[in-house]
């Protein structure tokens, strides 16, 4: 019987130790778009001098496990995606005593174990084939927010595991009747602290340059994950050319606060903040006869008073994700 990407699922939980799995059962599935998440082996070679034509044989070497998940920015599950690349969730506070909350959500400013920069997750993704796959020890080192017309909110973040294993997949649940997903219909768009209605699209991007770590430990998996690099936060989209302020602010590189905010039916929201946003590429040109749109890049820097380069408010019924 062939596997159908329909039949499947994808789940996921809080481990509280970095690589050691837990049941998916007690955290929640996700009703995904698409995932890309791959073991590769690396491999290596042990003789050239062989004497003949033929390749020789190489040696199976470190296996490396990642890849993307693609979903629509659910109110009840987002969370778990900030807290996932940001690291931290800063403060809750009440909106509604018992009903509703603002969930704050930071860049971390600290590992969150000797092993792991950030949270550790398990992940079980069912193909529709036997069993499923089991994901132990997942940083979500990346995360995107995109929207544009006719579209949901999507969120793609990018992961790294430490191992992997076949299980007997699990029964999936999922939010069920409660709010769908922020869409691009009721996004608004702060630019310099005045409300912008020609930006046509906008994703904005966190990274937090992680990579696995190998050492001489009698394995052939990772054995920590590591930084390469500082946080990054990067802003791109596309906005209808008809005026020169974006342009003269690039032209000037002078530094901008970005706001975009997202709201539902109940008082679900999502505000997510850039404080110092500075214009990187803004190409312009006519290819033709149509109406001219400009694809902008950008950069998010940290703000001292602020102490942070970017912020998410999530305020949905849950207190802490």
């Amino acid at each position: 019987m062939p596997g159908y990407g329909q039949i499947g699922h994808i789940g996921f939980a809080g481990e509280s130790t970095w690589g050691t799995p837990v049941a998916v059962g007690s955290g929640d599935f996700l009703e995904a778009l698409s995932e890309s998440v791959t073991m590769e082996i690396e491999r290596f070679d042990v003789k050239n001098i062989v004497g003949r034509y033929a390749e020789p044989d190489d040696v199976a070497g470190l296996r490396r496990i990642a890849g993307e998940i693609t979903v629509p920015a659910h109110p009840l599950q987002l969370g778990y995606f900030l807290r996932g690349a940001f690291g931290k969730q800063a403060v809750a506070t009440t909106v509604l005593s018992g009903f509703l909350w603002n969930d704050q959500f930071l860049p971390a400013t600290a590992e969150d174990g000797t092993n792991n920069p950030l949270p550790p997750w398990t992940l079980e993704i069912f193909r529709d084939v036997t069993s499923a796959h089991r994901y132990a020890g997942v940083q979500f080192g990346k995360l995107t927010l995109a929207v544009e017309p006719n579209q949901d909110l999507r969120v793609t973040a990018g992961l790294l595991a430490k191992t992997t294993s076949v299980i007997a997949k699990s029964t999936p649940t999922y939010p069920g009747t409660g709010p769908s997903p922020f869409t691009w219909d009721t996004t608004s768009v702060q630019v310099g602290g005045a409300a912008v209605d020609y930006v046509e699209a906008l994703s904005v991007d966190f990274d937090n340059q992680v990579e696995g770590i190998p050492v001489l430990n009698n394995a052939t998996e990772i054995a920590r994950v590591r930084r390469s690099g500082p946080q990054l936060v990067r802003v791109s989209g596309t906005l209808g050319f008809e005026n020169l302020t974006e342009y003269n602010r690039f032209l000037n590189q002078t530094e901008v606060e970005l706001i975009a905010t997202w709201t539902k039916a109940d008082s679900f929201a999502l505000l997510v903040r850039v404080p110092r946003l500075v214009y990187t590429a803004f190409p312009l040109g006519l290819s033709g006869r149509e109406r001219m749109t400009v694809g902008f890049e950008g950069l998010g820097r940290y703000k001292v008073a602020s102490s942070y380069a970017i912020e998410a408010v999530l305020t949905t019924i849950r207190s802490f994700f």
